[in-house]
């Protein structure tokens, strides 16, 4: 079997997987003992985490706006640590926005239940397109606005600059909060762990290092930047892990032009510092395996 059969059996059996996790993620035991946390980062900015994605809130006289939703179990929890943050009583202030970083369902399980509430969902076009393959019904409603460049939101004494860019998968989005000087990356950044890169749905390494340097030239070192996952961070942090993502694939592509397989870089690992960046989701083999088959999916295209 060539390498591209190989490639795509894998993707296959990957995509399987992920099927897998979905339906366990809908189960609601799995988060019985999850509890929101909040954390302040400016007198009207909040991170809130529980399970799945960090989120971002812009809290004040607009109303509140909500990056991201994580999984439709914790959409309750989420919603009640809203209500519970300092002006934001939802009767006066309600939830108007929920901005999709991208369609994976540990960002956009709760989408249905605060579109019901009357928030408008909001999310680039090719994550749209990835949400509508992937529950096509009424039950899940979908972004209402969408753009395939960006868009500025004026909201609470704001300017919000939502960015589409692509690389964790087709349709990212990072959110950046000019003011307060806020960074909410999505999935473009996996604070202090190997990142999980999509190849299935539009997202490749190049793309991801693209996104990423574009973000790096947006803020300074005074930013707050919200990973997708991983705790609080600032720009050190990113380009930290900006800079992991191309040595390991230099590594990983010197070994590929040695003639070495998959496996024997495999056992061969990485330098003994990225063995800490290693986690539940994405083990150091399977970094490697993901450098490999995209360098080797970049070669066929050239």
């Amino acid at each position: 079997m060539s390498y591209l059969g190989i490639f795509k059996l894998k993707a296959v059996i990957f995509t399987l997987l992920l099927t897998c996790h979905a339906v366990l993620a809908a189960q609601p035991d799995r988060f019985g003992d999850i509890v929101i946390e909040v954390t302040e980062l400016t007198d009207s900015i909040y991170m809130l985490t529980g399970a799945g994605g960090n989120l971002a809130v812009s809290v004040g006289e607009d109303g509140l706006l909500l990056v991201d939703d994580q999984y439709a179990p914790m959409a309750e929890r989420i919603a009640e640590s809203l209500a519970n943050l300092p002006g934001a009583v939802l009767s006066e202030r309600p939830l108007k926005y929920v901005v999709n970083t991208h369609h994976h369902g540990d960002h956009t399980g709760g989408n249905a239940f605060f579109a019901k509430a009357g928030a408008t969902i909001i999310a680039s076009e090719p994550a749209r397109v990835r949400l509508l393959a992937r529950a096509p019904s009424a039950a899940s409603p979908l972004p209402v606005i969408t753009y395939h460049e960006g868009v500025y939101i004026y909201f609470n004494g704001d300017r919000l600059k939502l960015s589409a860019l692509k690389g964790h998968t087709d349709g990212d989005t990072a959110v950046f909060f000019e003011r307060a000087n806020v960074l909410h990356a999505g999935d473009l950044f996996f604070n202090g762990r190997f990142p999980f890169i999509d190849l299935e749905s539009g997202g490749g390494v190049a793309s991801y290092l693209s996104s990423q340097a574009q973000l790096l030239t947006m803020i300074n070192n005074d930013t707050v930047v919200i990973p997708g996952h991983g705790p609080l961070a600032r720009r050190d942090d990113l380009q930290a892990m900006h800079d992991m993502i191309k040595a390991t694939r230099k590594a990983v592509a010197k070994d590929i032009r040695s003639g070495l397989s998959l496996t024997h870089i495999q056992e061969r690992g990485l330098d003994d510092g990225y063995h800490p960046l290693a986690w539940a989701f994405i083990s150091e083999a399977r970094w490697i395996e993901t450098l490999y088959w995209d360098l080797l999916k970049n070669d066929a295209q050239q």
